[in-house]
Protein backbone atom coordinates (compact mmCIF):
# COMPACT_ATOMS: atom_id res chain seq x y z
CA UNK A 1 0.00 0.00 0.00
CA UNK A 2 1.44 3.72 -0.74
CA UNK A 3 1.85 6.44 1.37
CA UNK A 4 -1.24 8.33 -0.44
CA UNK A 5 -3.47 5.07 0.06
CA UNK A 6 -2.03 4.69 4.08
CA UNK A 7 -3.51 8.60 4.18
CA UNK A 8 -6.90 8.34 2.93
CA UNK A 9 -7.50 4.39 4.57
CA UNK A 10 -6.72 6.65 7.82
CA UNK A 11 -9.27 8.95 7.00
CA UNK A 12 -12.18 6.98 6.51
CA UNK A 13 -14.43 7.42 9.66
CA UNK A 14 -15.37 10.17 11.71
CA UNK A 15 -12.32 10.17 14.26
CA UNK A 16 -9.47 12.23 14.35
CA UNK A 17 -5.80 11.06 13.47
CA UNK A 18 -3.75 9.33 15.69
CA UNK A 19 -0.27 10.78 16.71
CA UNK A 20 1.99 7.67 15.35
CA UNK A 21 -0.07 8.24 11.79
CA UNK A 22 1.00 11.93 12.41
CA UNK A 23 4.67 11.84 13.42
CA UNK A 24 4.70 9.28 9.99
CA UNK A 25 3.71 11.95 8.08
CA UNK A 26 6.51 13.53 5.01
CA UNK A 27 6.20 17.77 5.45
CA UNK A 28 5.20 17.61 2.11
CA UNK A 29 1.84 15.81 3.32
CA UNK A 30 0.63 17.73 6.09
CA UNK A 31 -0.74 20.09 3.59
CA UNK A 32 -3.10 17.30 2.22
CA UNK A 33 -4.20 16.72 6.11
CA UNK A 34 -8.01 17.04 6.21
CA UNK A 35 -9.38 20.04 7.84
CA UNK A 36 -12.51 18.14 9.55
CA UNK A 37 -10.17 15.21 10.58
CA UNK A 38 -8.01 17.88 12.63
CA UNK A 39 -11.20 19.07 13.85
CA UNK A 40 -11.78 15.70 15.61
CA UNK A 41 -7.81 15.27 16.53
CA UNK A 42 -7.18 15.61 20.31
CA UNK A 43 -5.51 18.76 20.88
CA UNK A 44 -3.27 17.39 23.37
CA UNK A 45 -2.05 14.85 20.54
CA UNK A 46 -1.37 17.60 17.49
CA UNK A 47 0.50 19.72 19.99
CA UNK A 48 2.85 16.83 20.47
CA UNK A 49 2.93 16.64 16.77
CA UNK A 50 3.57 20.26 16.05
CA UNK A 51 6.13 20.37 18.93
CA UNK A 52 8.69 18.60 16.62
CA UNK A 53 7.92 20.21 13.40
CA UNK A 54 9.93 23.44 12.37
CA UNK A 55 7.93 26.90 12.44
CA UNK A 56 6.61 26.82 8.70
CA UNK A 57 4.74 23.39 9.22
CA UNK A 58 3.63 25.10 12.38
CA UNK A 59 2.17 27.45 11.04
CA UNK A 60 0.56 25.16 7.65
CA UNK A 61 -1.28 23.04 10.75
CA UNK A 62 -2.26 25.65 12.25
CA UNK A 63 -4.09 27.21 9.32
CA UNK A 64 -5.85 24.09 8.51
CA UNK A 65 -7.60 24.76 12.05
CA UNK A 66 -10.58 26.48 14.53
CA UNK A 67 -8.86 29.75 16.43
CA UNK A 68 -10.57 27.79 19.39
CA UNK A 69 -8.34 24.73 18.04
CA UNK A 70 -5.60 26.31 17.48
CA UNK A 71 -5.57 27.86 21.42
CA UNK A 72 -6.31 24.49 22.79
CA UNK A 73 -2.90 23.36 20.71
CA UNK A 74 -0.73 26.01 21.81
CA UNK A 75 -2.01 25.63 25.13
CA UNK A 76 -0.34 22.39 25.37
CA UNK A 77 2.86 22.87 23.68
CA UNK A 78 5.88 23.87 24.81
CA UNK A 79 6.11 27.07 26.05
CA UNK A 80 9.09 27.80 23.72
CA UNK A 81 7.69 26.51 20.65
CA UNK A 82 4.35 28.13 21.34
CA UNK A 83 5.57 31.35 21.49
CA UNK A 84 7.76 30.54 18.88
CA UNK A 85 4.31 30.20 16.80
CA UNK A 86 3.09 33.43 18.34
CA UNK A 87 6.20 35.26 16.72
CA UNK A 88 5.46 34.38 13.08
CA UNK A 89 1.93 34.69 13.57
CA UNK A 90 -0.14 37.58 11.60
CA UNK A 91 -1.11 39.91 14.91
CA UNK A 92 -4.59 39.65 14.62
CA UNK A 93 -5.06 36.30 14.84
CA UNK A 94 -1.82 35.80 17.35
CA UNK A 95 -3.71 38.34 19.48
CA UNK A 96 -7.57 36.91 19.28
CA UNK A 97 -6.16 33.44 20.77
CA UNK A 98 -3.95 34.97 23.52
CA UNK A 99 -7.13 36.94 24.32
CA UNK A 100 -8.62 32.94 24.56
CA UNK A 101 -5.90 31.55 26.68
CA UNK A 102 -6.44 31.22 30.19
CA UNK A 103 -4.11 34.51 31.85
CA UNK A 104 -1.44 32.24 33.72
CA UNK A 105 -0.65 30.29 30.33
CA UNK A 106 -0.68 33.45 28.10
CA UNK A 107 1.54 35.25 30.40
CA UNK A 108 4.47 32.49 30.05
CA UNK A 109 4.06 32.39 25.90
CA UNK A 110 4.33 36.44 26.43
CA UNK A 111 7.06 36.23 28.93
CA UNK A 112 8.99 34.51 26.11
CA UNK A 113 8.69 36.96 23.29
CA UNK A 114 11.03 39.22 21.80
CA UNK A 115 10.55 42.62 23.50
CA UNK A 116 9.38 44.59 20.75
CA UNK A 117 6.91 41.82 19.66
CA UNK A 118 5.54 41.65 23.22
CA UNK A 119 4.76 45.88 23.77
CA UNK A 120 2.91 44.97 20.03
CA UNK A 121 1.15 41.82 20.93
CA UNK A 122 -0.09 43.35 24.58
CA UNK A 123 -1.60 46.68 22.43
CA UNK A 124 -3.60 44.68 20.57
CA UNK A 125 -5.19 42.88 23.36
CA UNK A 126 -7.89 43.86 25.55
CA UNK A 127 -7.00 46.58 27.83
CA UNK A 128 -8.05 44.43 30.79
CA UNK A 129 -6.46 41.58 29.17
CA UNK A 130 -2.99 43.48 28.62
CA UNK A 131 -2.86 44.68 31.71
CA UNK A 132 -3.76 41.47 33.89
CA UNK A 133 -0.78 39.79 31.65
CA UNK A 134 1.57 42.93 32.71
CA UNK A 135 1.05 42.41 36.43
CA UNK A 136 1.59 38.73 36.18
CA UNK A 137 5.01 39.36 33.90
CA UNK A 138 6.37 41.40 37.18
CA UNK A 139 6.35 37.95 39.45
CA UNK A 140 9.39 35.21 39.49
CA UNK A 141 8.16 32.56 37.00
CA UNK A 142 9.47 30.41 39.08
CA UNK A 143 7.57 31.55 42.24
CA UNK A 144 3.92 30.79 43.14
CA UNK A 145 2.98 34.41 41.77
CA UNK A 146 4.26 33.08 38.31
CA UNK A 147 2.19 30.24 38.32
CA UNK A 148 -1.22 31.42 39.30
CA UNK A 149 -4.21 32.68 37.70
CA UNK A 150 -5.80 35.69 38.65
CA UNK A 151 -9.33 34.43 37.66
CA UNK A 152 -10.63 33.29 40.77
CA UNK A 153 -13.90 33.08 42.20
CA UNK A 154 -14.75 35.10 44.91
CA UNK A 155 -17.74 36.65 46.80
CA UNK A 156 -18.13 39.29 49.66
CA UNK A 157 -18.56 37.84 53.04
CA UNK A 158 -22.39 39.97 52.98
CA UNK A 159 -23.65 37.40 50.67
CA UNK A 160 -25.99 34.54 50.55
CA UNK A 161 -26.15 31.09 49.05
CA UNK A 162 -27.94 31.62 47.08
CA UNK A 163 -26.02 35.11 45.89
CA UNK A 164 -22.68 32.92 45.57
CA UNK A 165 -24.84 30.12 43.80
CA UNK A 166 -26.03 33.14 41.09
CA UNK A 167 -22.02 34.66 41.28
CA UNK A 168 -21.05 31.06 39.92
CA UNK A 169 -23.50 31.25 37.13
CA UNK A 170 -22.36 34.62 35.72
CA UNK A 171 -18.33 33.99 35.87
CA UNK A 172 -18.58 30.48 34.63
CA UNK A 173 -17.56 30.97 31.49
CA UNK A 174 -15.04 33.56 32.65
CA UNK A 175 -12.91 31.47 35.06
CA UNK A 176 -9.96 28.35 34.17
CA UNK A 177 -11.47 26.45 37.06
CA UNK A 178 -14.19 26.34 39.93
CA UNK A 179 -13.17 24.29 42.98
CA UNK A 180 -13.42 26.72 46.08
CA UNK A 181 -15.41 29.73 46.98
CA UNK A 182 -13.38 32.38 48.22
CA UNK A 183 -15.01 34.58 50.78
CA UNK A 184 -13.72 38.25 51.03
CA UNK A 185 -14.38 41.14 52.49
CA UNK A 186 -14.78 44.64 50.47
CA UNK A 187 -11.06 44.72 50.78
CA UNK A 188 -10.49 41.99 49.04
CA UNK A 189 -8.64 40.95 51.58
CA UNK A 190 -9.11 36.35 52.15
CA UNK A 191 -11.28 35.49 55.32
CA UNK A 192 -12.28 31.96 54.25
CA UNK A 193 -13.51 29.48 51.65
CA UNK A 194 -16.37 27.01 51.01
CA UNK A 195 -16.15 23.86 49.33
CA UNK A 196 -18.76 23.23 46.46
CA UNK A 197 -20.42 20.68 48.19
CA UNK A 198 -20.97 22.34 51.32
CA UNK A 199 -22.34 25.30 49.30
CA UNK A 200 -24.58 23.20 47.43
CA UNK A 201 -26.23 21.60 50.56
CA UNK A 202 -27.03 24.70 52.01
CA UNK A 203 -30.29 26.77 51.84
CA UNK A 204 -30.21 29.39 49.62
CA UNK A 205 -31.00 32.06 52.57
CA UNK A 206 -27.83 30.66 55.06
CA UNK A 207 -25.02 33.58 55.17
CA UNK A 208 -21.61 32.28 53.16
CA UNK A 209 -19.87 33.66 56.73
CA UNK A 210 -21.58 30.80 58.70
CA UNK A 211 -20.31 28.04 56.53
CA UNK A 212 -16.95 29.22 55.30
CA UNK A 213 -13.80 27.52 57.03
CA UNK A 214 -11.93 30.47 57.98
CA UNK A 215 -8.94 28.29 58.79
CA UNK A 216 -7.56 28.48 55.20
CA UNK A 217 -5.10 25.46 54.59
CA UNK A 218 -1.84 25.92 51.98
CA UNK A 219 -2.21 29.80 51.79
CA UNK A 220 0.68 31.17 49.68
CA UNK A 221 2.66 34.38 49.27
CA UNK A 222 3.44 35.29 45.66
CA UNK A 223 6.92 35.14 46.18
CA UNK A 224 6.89 31.27 47.26
CA UNK A 225 8.73 28.90 45.24
CA UNK A 226 6.47 27.01 43.22
CA UNK A 227 8.23 23.58 44.02
CA UNK A 228 7.13 24.56 47.47
CA UNK A 229 3.35 25.40 46.60
CA UNK A 230 3.23 21.66 44.69
CA UNK A 231 4.91 20.19 48.03
CA UNK A 232 2.00 22.01 50.31
CA UNK A 233 -0.52 20.89 47.99
CA UNK A 234 0.11 17.27 48.14
CA UNK A 235 1.10 18.05 51.58
CA UNK A 236 -2.69 19.16 52.67
CA UNK A 237 -4.26 17.16 49.37
CA UNK A 238 -5.62 20.43 47.94
CA UNK A 239 -6.82 20.98 44.41
CA UNK A 240 -6.08 24.69 44.55
CA UNK A 241 -4.07 27.39 46.99
CA UNK A 242 -5.20 30.71 47.30
CA UNK A 243 -2.13 33.36 46.90
CA UNK A 244 -2.32 36.31 49.10
CA UNK A 245 -0.16 39.21 49.29
CA UNK A 246 1.12 40.44 52.70
CA UNK A 247 -2.06 42.00 53.53
CA UNK A 248 -4.19 38.91 52.66
CA UNK A 249 -5.51 40.17 49.59
CA UNK A 250 -6.17 37.70 47.24
CA UNK A 251 -4.59 37.70 43.83
CA UNK A 252 -5.24 34.11 42.71
CA UNK A 253 -4.65 30.43 42.92
CA UNK A 254 -2.32 28.14 42.14
CA UNK A 255 -4.27 24.75 40.57
CA UNK A 256 -3.13 21.41 40.50
CA UNK A 257 -3.00 21.03 37.25
CA UNK A 258 -0.50 23.73 37.04
CA UNK A 259 1.25 21.90 40.20
CA UNK A 260 1.17 18.42 38.13
CA UNK A 261 3.38 20.51 35.47
CA UNK A 262 5.45 21.85 38.27
CA UNK A 263 6.17 18.20 39.70
CA UNK A 264 7.11 17.02 36.28
CA UNK A 265 9.15 19.55 35.30
CA UNK A 266 10.95 19.64 38.54
CA UNK A 267 11.45 15.64 38.63
CA UNK A 268 12.98 15.99 34.90
CA UNK A 269 15.10 18.85 35.34
CA UNK A 270 16.50 17.04 38.43
CA UNK A 271 17.54 13.75 36.54
CA UNK A 272 19.25 15.52 33.85
CA UNK A 273 20.77 17.99 35.64
CA UNK A 274 22.21 15.37 38.03
CA UNK A 275 24.23 13.81 35.30
CA UNK A 276 25.08 17.47 33.71
CA UNK A 277 22.81 17.74 30.70
CA UNK A 278 20.09 20.67 30.56
CA UNK A 279 17.47 21.21 33.32
CA UNK A 280 15.01 21.82 29.88
CA UNK A 281 16.63 19.77 27.22
CA UNK A 282 15.16 17.58 25.20
CA UNK A 283 15.55 14.81 21.97
CA UNK A 284 13.96 17.85 19.59
CA UNK A 285 16.71 20.17 20.74
CA UNK A 286 19.12 21.24 17.79
CA UNK A 287 23.29 19.91 18.37
CA UNK A 288 24.15 23.68 19.29
CA UNK A 289 22.12 24.24 22.09
CA UNK A 290 22.41 20.71 23.73
CA UNK A 291 26.51 21.10 23.01
CA UNK A 292 25.85 24.62 24.75
CA UNK A 293 23.92 22.80 27.77
CA UNK A 294 26.69 19.68 28.27
CA UNK A 295 30.10 21.18 27.37
CA UNK A 296 30.38 23.24 30.38
CA UNK A 297 29.84 20.34 32.95
CA UNK A 298 32.07 17.53 30.63
CA UNK A 299 34.70 20.31 31.30
CA UNK A 300 34.44 20.52 34.59
CA UNK A 301 33.92 16.60 35.05
CA UNK A 302 37.80 16.61 33.29
CA UNK A 303 39.03 18.57 35.94
CA UNK A 304 37.73 15.97 38.54
CA UNK A 305 38.91 13.16 36.70
CA UNK A 306 42.42 14.86 36.73
CA UNK A 307 42.06 14.78 40.46
CA UNK A 308 41.47 11.84 40.95
CA UNK A 309 44.50 10.58 38.02
CA UNK A 310 46.76 12.50 40.22
CA UNK A 311 46.33 10.47 42.75
CA UNK A 312 47.12 7.94 40.80
CA UNK A 313 50.10 9.30 39.51
CA UNK A 314 51.54 9.68 43.30
CA UNK A 315 51.44 6.04 43.37
CA UNK A 316 53.59 5.42 40.23
CA UNK A 317 56.12 3.46 41.39
CA UNK A 318 54.35 1.06 43.35
CA UNK A 319 51.72 0.14 40.90
CA UNK A 320 54.85 -0.39 38.67
CA UNK A 321 56.17 -2.96 41.20
CA UNK A 322 53.00 -4.62 41.61
CA UNK A 323 50.75 -4.40 38.70
CA UNK A 324 47.75 -6.10 40.21
CA UNK A 325 47.02 -2.71 42.32
CA UNK A 326 45.91 -1.46 39.38
CA UNK A 327 43.86 -4.35 38.47
CA UNK A 328 41.78 -3.89 41.82
CA UNK A 329 41.71 -0.47 41.99
CA UNK A 330 38.93 0.68 39.83
CA UNK A 331 36.69 -1.61 41.69
CA UNK A 332 37.11 0.24 44.91
CA UNK A 333 36.58 3.27 43.23
CA UNK A 334 33.55 2.04 41.62
CA UNK A 335 32.02 0.59 44.81
CA UNK A 336 32.45 3.66 46.35
CA UNK A 337 31.22 5.81 43.63
CA UNK A 338 27.89 3.56 44.01
CA UNK A 339 27.67 4.10 46.99
CA UNK A 340 27.93 7.41 47.64
CA UNK A 341 25.60 7.91 44.27
CA UNK A 342 22.52 5.76 46.54
CA UNK A 343 22.90 8.28 49.11
CA UNK A 344 23.07 11.57 46.97
CA UNK A 345 19.75 10.37 44.95
CA UNK A 346 17.92 10.02 48.80
CA UNK A 347 19.35 12.98 49.93
CA UNK A 348 18.30 15.05 46.37
CA UNK A 349 15.09 13.54 46.48
CA UNK A 350 14.40 14.66 50.78
CA UNK A 351 15.89 18.15 49.49
CA UNK A 352 13.04 18.38 46.94
CA UNK A 353 10.51 17.02 49.14
CA UNK A 354 11.19 19.70 51.97
CA UNK A 355 11.98 16.65 54.49
CA UNK A 356 15.43 17.92 56.02
CA UNK A 357 15.92 20.23 58.63
CA UNK A 358 18.55 21.42 60.25
CA UNK A 359 17.99 19.11 62.69
CA UNK A 360 18.04 16.20 60.66
CA UNK A 361 21.85 17.14 59.86
CA UNK A 362 23.68 15.52 62.09
CA UNK A 363 21.99 12.33 62.21
CA UNK A 364 21.62 12.13 58.69
CA UNK A 365 25.67 12.53 57.83
CA UNK A 366 26.12 9.82 60.74
CA UNK A 367 23.52 7.54 59.08
CA UNK A 368 24.67 7.35 56.07
CA UNK A 369 28.44 7.42 57.27
CA UNK A 370 27.24 3.84 59.13
CA UNK A 371 25.42 2.64 55.47
CA UNK A 372 28.16 2.76 53.90
CA UNK A 373 30.18 1.14 56.12
CA UNK A 374 27.96 -1.80 57.23
CA UNK A 375 27.66 -2.18 53.15
CA UNK A 376 31.59 -2.19 52.62
CA UNK A 377 31.57 -5.06 54.78
CA UNK A 378 29.58 -7.45 53.44
CA UNK A 379 30.73 -6.31 49.63
CA UNK A 380 34.10 -6.43 51.22
CA UNK A 381 34.11 -9.77 52.30
CA UNK A 382 32.58 -10.53 49.10
CA UNK A 383 35.40 -8.64 47.41
CA UNK A 384 38.54 -10.21 49.54
CA UNK A 385 37.34 -13.58 48.53
CA UNK A 386 37.11 -12.86 44.95
CA UNK A 387 41.02 -11.11 45.61
CA UNK A 388 41.95 -14.51 47.10
CA UNK A 389 40.78 -16.85 44.57
CA UNK A 390 42.65 -14.86 41.97
CA UNK A 391 46.11 -14.38 43.91
CA UNK A 392 46.15 -16.96 46.83
CA UNK A 393 47.32 -14.21 48.86
CA UNK A 394 45.60 -13.36 52.18
CA UNK A 395 47.21 -9.75 52.51
CA UNK A 396 45.87 -8.64 49.01
CA UNK A 397 42.30 -9.99 50.35
CA UNK A 398 42.53 -7.83 53.70
CA UNK A 399 43.41 -4.70 51.59
CA UNK A 400 40.32 -5.36 49.50
CA UNK A 401 38.36 -5.56 52.32
CA UNK A 402 39.63 -2.87 54.29
CA UNK A 403 39.46 -0.60 51.37
CA UNK A 404 36.22 -1.23 50.77
CA UNK A 405 35.11 -0.40 54.15
CA UNK A 406 36.61 2.93 54.12
CA UNK A 407 35.87 4.27 50.88
CA UNK A 408 32.64 2.77 50.73
CA UNK A 409 31.41 4.50 54.45
CA UNK A 410 33.21 7.89 53.16
CA UNK A 411 31.42 7.76 50.36
CA UNK A 412 28.04 7.65 51.69
CA UNK A 413 28.86 10.64 53.92
CA UNK A 414 30.11 12.35 50.90
CA UNK A 415 26.47 11.63 49.18
CA UNK A 416 24.77 12.93 52.32
CA UNK A 417 27.12 15.95 52.72
CA UNK A 418 28.21 17.43 49.59
CA UNK A 419 24.25 18.38 48.20
CA UNK A 420 23.43 20.22 51.45
CA UNK A 421 26.54 21.90 51.29
CA UNK A 422 25.90 22.90 47.75
CA UNK A 423 22.63 24.05 48.93
CA UNK A 424 23.94 26.10 51.78
CA UNK A 425 25.83 27.86 49.34
CA UNK A 426 23.33 28.58 47.34
CA UNK A 427 24.35 26.20 44.22
CA UNK A 428 21.91 23.91 43.10
CA UNK A 429 22.47 20.32 44.46
CA UNK A 430 21.15 18.23 41.69
CA UNK A 431 23.38 20.09 38.78
CA UNK A 432 26.61 19.10 40.40
CA UNK A 433 26.46 16.83 43.08
CA UNK A 434 27.43 13.99 41.02
CA UNK A 435 30.06 15.12 39.28
CA UNK A 436 32.00 16.26 43.29
CA UNK A 437 30.76 13.02 44.55
CA UNK A 438 32.54 11.35 41.93
CA UNK A 439 35.28 12.91 42.57
CA UNK A 440 35.58 12.40 46.05
CA UNK A 441 34.77 8.37 45.50
CA UNK A 442 37.74 8.29 42.90
CA UNK A 443 40.23 9.96 44.78
CA UNK A 444 39.17 8.66 48.69
CA UNK A 445 39.65 4.95 46.79
CA UNK A 446 42.26 5.40 44.90
CA UNK A 447 44.27 6.81 47.87
CA UNK A 448 42.67 4.47 50.48
CA UNK A 449 43.91 1.11 48.50
CA UNK A 450 47.02 2.09 46.99
CA UNK A 451 47.80 3.38 50.46
CA UNK A 452 46.83 0.35 52.09
CA UNK A 453 48.60 -1.89 49.30
CA UNK A 454 51.54 -0.21 49.47
CA UNK A 455 51.53 -0.43 53.00
CA UNK A 456 50.79 -3.88 53.35
CA UNK A 457 52.03 -5.64 50.24
CA UNK A 458 55.09 -3.56 49.15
Amino acid sequence: MSKADTIEENQRGNTGYSLEFLLNLDYEEIQGLSKERLADTPPVGLAHFIDRLDIDHRRVVLRLVSDDMATQILSEMDVEASAEVFENMKEPRAAKILEELDPDDATDVVAELEDEKREELLSKLEPETAQEIKELLEYDPDSAGGAMTPDVLAIRNSSSVDEAIQAIRQQSSELETIYYVYVIDNEDKLLGVISMRDLLLSTPETRVTSIMKSQILGMLQPDTDKEQAANIMAEYNLIALPVVDEDNKLLGIVTHDDVIDIIQAEATEDIQKLVGAGADETIHDSMAYSLKKRHIWLQVNLFTIALASGVVLFFEEQIASLPLLAVLMPIIAATGGNTGAQALAVVIRSLALEDIHDSDKVKLYLKELLKGLANGIGVGLIGATLAYILKQDLKISLVVFIAMILTMGISGFSGAFIPLLLKKLKIDPAQSSSIFLTTVADITGYFIFLSLGSWLLL
